[in-house]
């Protein structure tokens, strides 16, 4: 039974404390970390460091630039470490130069994306060009630096509206909140330098939508997927804490689907 501790308990770490608590074999909830208490789960509130010497499995459900300072403990005690927040891998190198030098492993949920699966094994054979579309509703991006930056006002969007086209590092640093997709998708396939991504704001829609398109010499592949904002979050997706979920449930099922 590995002992885990959950790092952030927004919405994903709400839902994925949740799901340890009903019961996920191999696993189970042995600590949190946040500025609140959850004393209903009879559970320790723990500092970044005492966590990384106390579990076997830390899992990052944190805002990104908090990111790198659970990393650096959980690395040195050389644990398993599951990062939701994919962008920080970008915007902060040395969380992966650390990680070169220790004995843990990272992992990463592919979030509120779908597809990920077919990438992986396109980059077997080499992939050309890697796209990815995010569409939100416009106060989905509020407090976004890019946003901040540019002065866009975005209760003044009333047609869908292209925020932004650059690549997944750009991206990451301008919507740091909203496209760990974009982060993820690099990660998976051909870096953050060559993964394009395009940003929209649509006042119609109601879901936040992502479609990838991955192109090697021999295959195509596209994908869309629609989630609802997460009501306690609109900035995510309820997929991305069931993708926590799922891999936890994927390490120890005896029949897997990959």
């Amino acid at each position: 039974m590995k002992k885990v501790g959950v790092a952030g308990i927004g919405a994903i770490g709400t839902s994925v404390c949740n799901a340890l608590i009903d019961g996920i074999t191999g696993y189970e909830l042995h600590a949190i970390s946040d500025v609140q208490d959850k004393p209903e789960w009879n559970v320790p509130n723990l500092n970044f460091q005492d966590m990384a010497q106390k579990c076997d499995l830390i899992i990052e459900c944190l805002p990104p630039d908090i990111v790198p300072k659970l990393c650096t403990p959980v690395l040195q005690q050389g644990k398993e470490l599951m990062i939701i927040s994919s962008c920080a891998l970008l915007m902060y190198p040395d969380i992966l130069k650390t990680h070169e030098l220790s004995t843990s492993r990272i992992i990463v949920p592919s979030g509120a994306l779908i597809g990920l699966d077919g990438v992986n094994a396109l980059k077997n054979i080499g992939i050309k060009k890697a796209k990815i579309v995010s569409t939100k509703p416009p106060m989905g991006f509020s407090t976004a630096p890019y946003v901040d930056e540019n002065d866009i006002d975005l209760s003044s969007i009333k047609e869908k509206t292209m925020l932004f086209s650059g690549n997944a590092l750009e991206a990451s640093k301008g919507f740091p909140a909203n496209v760990n997709v974009a982060a993820t998708l690099s990660l998976a396939g051909i870096g953050a330098m060559k993964t394009q991504v395009e940003i929209w704001a649509d006042p119609q829609t109601g879901f936040n939508s992502h479609e990838i398109q991955v192109e090697s010499e021999f295959s195509q592949i596209t994908a869309k997927v629609q989630n609802s904002p997460d009501p306690a979050n609109p900035k995510t997706s309820v997929l991305a804490a069931q993708s926590i979920i799922a891999t936890l449930r994927g390490f120890t099922n005896e029949f897997v689907v990959l």
